[in-house]
């Protein structure tokens, strides 16, 4: 199975944007998890005017082709974007929060989570798995 030239184009922009803001994302993340905030912080990557979440990045302020938001993983289960079911197998490949990010990247034909390595996490950078939405 070949993945669509345009959903492969727009992972790569967001693997580019998310090195980019690698540092500031880890520090998120931290912030989330050790504020007891979540366990496991989502990141919204949207084009539109994504309403899950708190926006943290502006793609028009910073000339990034996408805008990211913050929730956690407890506000997915409210919105059943994320199904209680599955939630075993989505952690598993979530995994630690202080060294890899999940982000919901809203873009067509369809929805879907990405999980990123930070760079300087204990994982090796470059890692990223897509998944389908669960909707």
């Amino acid at each position: 199975m070949s993945i669509d030239p345009i959903v492969e184009s727009q992972l790569k922009s967001l693997e580019a944007q998310l090195g980019e803001l690698n540092d500031f994302l880890l520090e998120v993340s931290t912030d989330m998890v050790d504020g007891k905030f979540t366990e496991h912080p989502i990141y919204v990557a949207h084009q539109e005017q994504a309403k899950i979440g708190e926006m943290i990045v502006d793609r028009d302020e910073f000339g990034f082709p996408f805008s990211i938001n913050a929730t956690t993983i407890e506000r997915f289960l409210e919105l059943g974007i994320l199904q209680k079911e599955r939630l075993g197998a989505f952690l598993k490949t979530y995994g630690n929060p202080k060294v890899k990010c999940c982000v919901f990247l809203m873009v067509a034909p369809e929805p879907q989570f990405v999980f990123h390595n930070f760079k300087g996490g204990s994982a090796a950078g470059g890692e990223k798995n897509a998944v389908a939405a669960d909707n």
